[in-house]
């Protein structure tokens, strides 16, 4: 894991000074929404005039064991019906992605069923169901995390300002309340699993923040949490959508806590990922009633980035 310890150790402090520049730079817009994105995107890339224009959106697909329907879907299964209507342009995230000039990178992480050929392929299937025992091997959890930051760097060579996260896959809702069950005391409604998800996550507390992520996690978890280390220690800021990419980032911030500095959130989501959001420390930039987060919320934020972007050009 010496790739890992190398990114993580050149992951420092987001900036204070310059999340306060940033903020008074569009202060004259008198918008206190405006001012807490620019805020957090100055902070992160340690600039008092925070950049927008370079932006990519990546949705990572994977499917937990927990989830299993039990049968064969084919075409049929969820996360293939998500992952083709982002390929083919129908889906509201890629209209979204469309207006705000930004690519999507669809990766298949860990599907149970195949997904469409523009999908970047770096996982080793779904998890076995963390209901039950570890999710993945220790082995399968390192591979995704280097695939994720290596992924990571191909997207940032050529140049990025933002980096926006998405995920789609069944079964991601335990998965993330075992990984915050695993740092927290919080209880959870909401789904008749989390119970059993709780107490799958409180046995695993004490382990190393490797063992957790293959004990509870998922393909997409790892893989999502090599993309936020990678961009952090490169000063790109990680928009998340939720709890699927929050599930990534609390794994992230085990490995790094300072890479909480360089995350957005884009809006308080649903179930789990409000509770996440509270343990990392972060407040939304909105609040809408949006649910499993294949990167809609993400890119909504895009437009009021590009908007922060010019205001404090001209401040």
């Amino acid at each position: 894991m010496t790739v890992l310890r190398h990114v993580c150790d050149s992951i420092g402090p987001a900036s204070r000074a310059h999340a306060e520049a940033a903020r008074a730079a569009v202060a004259h817009a008198g918008s206190p929404m405006l001012e807490r994105l620019a805020a957090a995107l100055g902070g992160a890339q340690h600039t008092p005039r925070p950049r927008g224009a370079l932006k990519k959106i990546v949705v990572a697909a994977g499917d937990h064991g927990a989830g299993d329907p039990g049968i064969a879907m084919g075409n049929d299964h969820p996360t293939a019906i998500a992952a083709r209507a982002i390929a083919d342009g129908t889906g509201a995230l890629a209209q979204i992605a469309r207006a705000a000039a930004a690519p999507i990178v669809l990766v298949d992480a860990g599907a149970r069923e195949p997904l469409p050929e523009l999908a970047i392929r770096l996982g080793r299937g779904p998890t076995a169901d963390v209901l039950a025992g570890p999710a993945m091997t220790v082995v399968d959890a390192s591979i995704a995390l280097e695939a994720g930051i290596a992924l990571s760097v191909s997207l940032i060579e050529p140049g990025l300002d933002v980096l926006a996260l998405g995920a789609i896959g069944v079964g991601s809702e335990l998965s993330a309340a075992a990984l915050l069950a695993a740092v927290t005391d919080v209880e959870l409604d909401g789904d008749p699993g989390f119970p059993a998800a709780i107490a799958r996550g409180r046995e695993v507390r004490a382990s190393a923040p490797l063992d957790r992520l293959a004990e509870l996690g998922g393909p997409e978890t790892a893989v999502l949490a090599g993309l936020i280390l990678g961009a952090a220690s490169t000063n790109v800021p990680v928009i998340l959508d939720s709890y699927a990419t929050g599930a990534a980032a609390l794994a992230a911030s085990a490995f790094a806590p300072a890479v909480t500095g360089y995350l957005v959130a884009a809006h308080r989501g649903t179930l789990v990922h409000p509770a996440i959001l509270a343990h990392l420390g972060l407040v939304s930039i909105f609040d809408v009633g949006l649910g499993h987060g294949e990167g809609t919320g993400a890119a909504m934020l895009l437009p009021l980035i590009d908007q922060v972007a010019a205001l404090a050009a001209a401040g």
